[in-house]
């Protein structure tokens, strides 16, 4: 009987393995709080602010709308203070926008993340409509 494969061969092609590196690259549309923590070693990139809303009729908080970054994750967000029912995104410099997300609550929320080798605003349109945007910031 002929071998086909010598037996050291046979055992090398099967115990060869290419190694695995755990990727810490942000998956588009995950919540940054929940993918590797990339919110806890992020910064702000720019932030501007909306004017303010009110919870109730003796309370007032400032409409704060923040781009936000981690190297880590290699992503982007939008973090706000708005209220509920605020619709997050980021936008392009073309005016597409990404990864969308309505708050649920009012205060501080986090948009999805989006890849950050384009440049991008935040931005949030309020349930009176308006949009408030910061300037587009290029990674």
């Amino acid at each position: 009987m002929k071998k086909l494969f010598p037996p050291l061969l046979v055992a090398t092609i099967f115990t060869t393995f290419i190694p695995f590196v755990p990727s810490v690259h942000a998956q588009d549309g995950q919540d940054p709080r929940d993918n590797n923590k990339c919110e806890q070693n992020a910064q702000t990139l720019t932030s501007t602010s909306g004017g303010t809303y009110g919870i109730n009729p003796f309370s007032k908080r400032e409409i704060r709308i923040e781009l936000r970054k981690s190297d880590q994750c290699q992503a982007n967000w939008v973090k706000a203070d708005v209220p509920k029912g605020t619709f997050l995104y980021l936008k392009d410099k073309d005016g597409k926008t990404y990864v969308g997300y309505t708050t649920q609550v009012n205060g501080w929320n986090y948009g999805d993340m989006m890849n950050y080798r384009t440049p991008f605003s935040a931005c949030a349109k309020l349930p009176d409509g308006r949009e408030v945007c910061t300037s587009i910031v290029g990674n």
